[in-house]
């Protein structure tokens, strides 16, 4: 069975990056991968709940609808995380990464475990 990983991503500076916070990235990068860790496709899907932070954090109910194995963000808060362990998708933090990084060292097996955003407990 193969493996999908979402990356949030912001965008900037002619480059994708791995969104510094989870809730503001602008589009979300989900790589299926087959058994040998090869991507076999590649998908992209704007962000609708851009920068929304009203307390009820439904961005990971919206990828998850993506049937994600894995997501990667930048920070991320309690709430979301717990939210993404719901739905069975693991969580994992790389701050300052560029996008193409993170998919190289997760592939890699470079990648695992977060730290939740101090301050974000409440929020996405």
């Amino acid at each position: 069975m193969n493996h999908r990983l979402a990356i949030a991503v912001e965008e900037g500076r002619n480059e994708e990056r791995v969104a510094e916070h989870f809730g503001r990235c602008s589009k979300i990068l989900v790589f299926e991968l087959d058994q040998s860790k090869q991507v076999t496709k590649k998908e992209s899907y704007f962000n609708p709940l851009n920068g929304n932070h009203g307390g009820i954090c439904q961005l990971p109910g919206y990828i998850n609808q993506y049937n994600i194995n894995t997501i990667i963000a930048g920070g991320m808060g309690a709430k979301a995380v717990s939210n993404f362990h719901s739905f069975g998708i693991e969580v994992i933090t790389a701050p300052g990464m560029i996008c193409q990084e993170a998919l190289n060292n997760f592939i890699a097996g470079k990648l695992s475990g977060y730290e939740e955003c101090a301050g974000h407990s409440h929020d996405c």
